[in-house]
């Protein structure tokens, strides 16, 4: 008996038709266009969001520190009342200061022109 050696084929390519390719083709680009738009979306709403939340910050931070302000203007008057009667009180000069005989508030030399 002789032997028979058996050759495969070599596998045929399936043909595609114009229409399955380009409706292949419009898939893969409409999948791609989706995916790039909602990245880009979510990257845009990501920094928006980051950008609004340092100017509620940059605001907040300014409300603070006129807060602030106000706090060390009464602070700083405060003290300035409280050290100035204190110093008036020790001096002597204060001690020895006579009331005036008469009372000239304008005199006639803020009068003249």
């Amino acid at each position: 008996m002789s032997v028979i050696e058996y050759n495969s084929r070599p596998k045929r390519r399936v043909k595609t038709t114009l229409r399955n390719e380009t409706q292949r083709t419009i898939r893969a680009l409409i999948t791609t266009l989706t995916l790039m738009i909602i990245v880009l979306t979510s990257a845009f709403l990501i920094l928006t969001n980051q950008s609004a939340q340092k100017g509620y910050t940059l605001e907040q931070a300014k409300l603070e520190n006129e807060n602030l302000k106000i706090i060390n203007g009464n602070l700083k008057t405060k003290i300035t009342n409280s050290t100035t009667y204190t110093k008036v009180g020790e001096n002597n000069k204060v001690s020895t200061m006579e009331q005036p005989q008469t009372k000239e508030y304008v005199t006639k030399e803020d009068n003249r022109i």
